[in-house]
C-alpha cells in the first residue's frame, strides 16, 4: 500500500519535496471548477509535484450550471493533456448524466480520466444511480477527525471503508482531512492498495490510443468484473485474493487495454467482444480461441504455471469478454442515469 495527498490553494505554498521525502507517492491537485474558476496554485503545485517525483493528477469540480463541452474546454485551457483528470462530483455538481457527458468530452480532447470522486453521501442524495460505467472510485470516508501522521490515522480505518457503491469499486480511499504532511496540517491523505508502479499504470495505462467506443466497453467490462466488496477481488472469485496474489483493477486495465482490444482490432476491425460473439459459429469459435490464447498469456504473468486456478480464470475472463455489453449500450447506460 502507498499513500498520497490532495491539495488546492487552501494549503497555500506546499512543500512537495518534503512530502515525497516522507514517502508520499502521489498527489491529486485541484485545477478547475465549472467553466470559469482556475485554482490559483494549480500550475505551481503541478510543477512542484513533478519536480519532487510525485505522481500527479488534476481534479475538476463539476458544476451543474455549465455544459459538459464548456467545462471540458475550460479544463483543456488549464491542464496539460498528459496530466490525468479526475472529476469531483459533489454539492452543486449536478447528476451523473452530466458526469458521463463531461467524461466523454474530456476523452475527446485527449485526457485520461482514471478515477471518479463522487462521495457516497452525494451518491445517495442523487438516488443511488448506477456508477458501473464510470472509472473506479476515489472514495472519502474518515474514521474520526483526529489529526496525526497519515500512517497513524490509517491504522484506525476499518476494512469495510473500502466497500464500493453504485456497482463500482473503490481504487483510492481518502481516509482523513486532518493529516500532518510536510509540516502542514490539516491535509487530505489517501491510500492506494498497490505499488507505486500500479498507481502509475492506473493514472497512465498502456495503450491510450483506444477509441471512445473501446473505452466505453473497457469501463463496462472492468466494472462488471471488479464490482465486489473487497478491493481487487473479482466478483464470484473470492478465493482468488490472498496474501501473495491480488488481481487488481490495474492488472485488468493493463491486460484488456494492451491485449484484448488489440485482438478485437485484429479479428473484427474494431468491433467489440459482443459483436464478435454474435458472428457465425465458425468465426465465433476462431475468435474465442484467439481471445483465450491472449488471456492465458496475460494470466500467466500473475499466476504461476502450476497454479490450478489459471484455467478457471482464463475461462471466466474469456466468457465475460465474449458477452460484453456493446459500447453504444454502455454509453446510454452511463448517460441515462441522473439525479
Amino acid at each position: 500500500m502507498i499513500y498520497g495527498i490532495d491539495v488546492s490553494h487552501h494549503q497555500g505554498p506546499f512543500d512537495m519535496h518534503r512530502a515525497r521525502a516522507e514517502s508520499f507517492e502521489f498527489v491529486f491537485i485541484k485545477a478547475t471548477e465549472g467553466d470559469g474558476f482556475v485554482d490559483p496554485r494549480f500550475r505551481d503545485n503541478l510543477s512542484a509535484a513533478r519536480s519532487a517525483g510525485l505522481l500527479p493528477a488534476a481534479y475538476h469540480y463539476q458544476r451543474e450550471g455549465a455544459s459538459a463541452a464548456a467545462q471540458a474546454d475550460h479544463v483543456a485551457a488549464t491542464v496539460p493533456t498528459d496530466v490525468p483528470v479526475i472529476l469531483d462530483v459533489e454539492e452543486g455538481g449536478g447528476g451523473t448524466g452530466l458526469t458521463g457527458a463531461l467524461t466523454q468530452e474530456l476523452h475527446g480532447r485527449g485526457f485520461r480520466t482514471p478515477l471518479l470522486y463522487l462521495p457516497e453521501w452525494y451518491w445517495q442524495r442523487l438516488g443511488n444511480p448506477d456508477l458501473s460505467g464510470f472509472p473506479p472510485l476515489w472514495k472519502s470516508r474518515y474514521p474520526d477527525n483526529r489529526g496525526g501522521y497519515a500512517s497513524e490515522i490509517y491504522q484506525r480505518v476499518p476494512e469495510h471503508f473500502w466497500n464500493g457503491y453504485g456497482g463500482n469499486q473503490v481504487a483510492v480511499l481518502q481516509f482523513t482531512s486532518s493529516a500532518t504532511v510536510a509540516g502542514q496540517s490539516p491535509v487530505d491523505a489517501n491510500a492506494y492498495l498497490g505499488t507505486r508502479q500500479d498507481m502509475e499504470n492506473l493514472l497512465d495505462p498502456e495503450g491510450e490510443d483506444m477509441r471512445d467506443d473501446e473505452r466505453h466497453a473497457l469501463f463496462d467490462i472492468l466494472q462488471q468484473l471488479t464490482a465486489s466488496r473487497t478491493p481487487g477481488e473479482f466478483t464470484g472469485w473470492p478465493s482468488y485474493v490472498d496474501g501473495s496474489k491480488r488481481f487488481t483493477l490495474v492488472d485488468f486495465t493493463r491486460w484488456i487495454d494492451k491485449h484484448t482490444f488489440e485482438l478485437h482490432r485484429q479479428f473484427a476491425q474494431g468491433k467489440n467482444a459482443a459483436e464478435l460473439a454474435a458472428g457465425g459459429d465458425g468465426q465465433q469459435t476462431e475468435n474465442e480461441q484467439a481471445l483465450r490464447s491472449v488471456i492465458a498469456e496475460a494470466v500467466s504473468s500473475v499466476l504461476d504455471a502450476e497454479d490450478p486456478r489459471r484455467g478457471e480464470v482464463v475461462d471466466a475472463v474469456t466468457a465475460r469478454l465474449t458477452s460484453a455489453t456493446p459500447p453504444h449500450k454502455a454509453e446510454q447506460s452511463s448517460e441515462g442515469s441522473g439525479e
